[in-house]
């Protein structure tokens, strides 16, 4: 016997979407964010050090480095 698919009441689809669209607004500042943060530490401009980086923000440095998607090598 085949499970009846389950159907949100009118108030939960409501906050589903409202979810949904704040997971949409974090992905976008996210690509923003990442965006910046390449820009700021790109080596063939002005690069602003790693290091200073990462005291402004608040994280380690290897936080950072994640958030290029470079390794700290």
């Amino acid at each position: 016997m085949a499970r009846q698919k389950w159907i949100p009441t009118p108030e939960q689809d409501q906050r589903i979407q409202a979810a949904v669209e704040l997971h949409q607004q974090q992905q976008e500042i996210e690509a923003q964010y990442k965006k910046a943060l390449a820009e700021l530490a790109d080596p063939d401009g002005d690069a602003v050090p790693i290091a200073h980086l990462a005291e402004r923000l608040g994280v380690e440095r290897k936080t950072v480095y994640r958030h290029l998607g470079r390794s700290m090598s």
